[in-house]
């Protein structure tokens, strides 16, 4: 039998902390998936009082992805001090373990002005922190996701095969990507690439931590600004909150990124609440769809 079919293909939670407790020689229990998880973080503890995150990566390509993601998301927290956890990678097998220092907060479900203006400090505080040789990967994964769809996510066929609505978003997607260039989204920014409310936490409205920094990647850090706007609609929030928000987030950007950026949170949106049989979610996006790709 060759490596790849060998490899397995999934674990639950139950295993991965047997796998956590093996290697390291210390005993971890599991407690439950965490509130708002969307991809499988789990919270464990070691005794008493030690809480920590899991999470656990099978797929190689994926692996790569969250280990760059682990030392870009170390150098967010130490250099421009990002309130995020810190990251401990455990290799056994073929499995990546990622365990995740527990931040205190609750997920913000009410944008302020206070804490915009947090996010604001934090995004400031990140530009020009790396010097790249080059240009990175950013810009052709980004194109590649709209025109092919990724690895697991952003998928087109779940939007091609829902109705007709959902062909018409993706066939509009599609353009987008084959019309747009690699130099139109040069970035060498270090971006979280997940920043919304659900990923913010906080306590009596202030901001505690910024969490789930699985994929944090070298590229254009307005993208995260314009995923915050765009999953502002989804939340309550002061008065004038969400205008801020669009005119940081989509209106300061040129035309083409602004158009890119959209579509990727789109396919994002409707393919992720198409799998998973969240019809609410997807009658949502599409009415908000063609409001959101004429925004200029």
């Amino acid at each position: 039998m060759s490596e790849q079919s060998s490899r397995r293909t999934d674990i639950d939670a139950e295993k991965a902390v047997d796998l956590l407790s093996a290697v390291t020689g210390d005993h971890y229990r599991l407690v439950g998936p965490l509130a708002g998880g969307q991809t499988g973080a789990t919270e464990i503890r070691r005794g008493d009082e030690n809480r920590y995150v899991l999470k656990w990566e099978l797929d190689p390509s994926n692996q790569r992805g969250r280990r760059e993601g682990a030392r870009l998301a170390e150098r967010l927290r130490s250099e421009a001090h990002w309130p995020s956890p810190r990251q401990q990678l455990v290799e056994v097998e073929d499995c990546l373990l990622v365990v995740q220092e527990f931040m205190i907060g609750s997920n913000v479900d009410h944008i302020t002005h206070d804490l915009v203006d947090s996010v604001i400090d934090l995004h400031e505080a990140r530009l020009g922190l790396v010097e790249v040789d080059g240009p990175s990967a950013w810009a052709k994964d980004m194109l590649k996701l709209l025109i092919e769809g990724g690895n697991g996510y952003c998928l087109h066929q779940p939007l091609r095969t829902f109705d007709f609505r959902t062909r018409r978003v993706v066939e509009r997607i599609e353009e987008i990507g084959r019309s747009a260039h690699v130099g139109d989204l040069d970035g060498n920014d270090i971006v979280h690439s997940d920043l919304h409310p659900g990923n913010l936490l906080q306590v009596d409205g202030r901001l505690t931590a910024v969490v789930d920094m699985d994929y944090t990647r070298l590229g254009d850090a307005a993208f995260d600004l314009a995923m915050l706007a765009v999953a502002s609609l989804e939340v309550g929030a002061d008065p004038g909150v969400r205008h801020r928000l669009f005119e940081l987030g989509l209106h300061a950007l040129s035309d083409t990124k602004r158009r890119v950026y959209v579509a990727n949170l789109l396919l994002r949106n409707l393919d992720w609440s198409i799998r998973k049989n969240r019809t609410a979610e997807t009658d949502f996006w599409l009415a908000e769809s063609d409001r959101l790709l004429a925004v200029d």
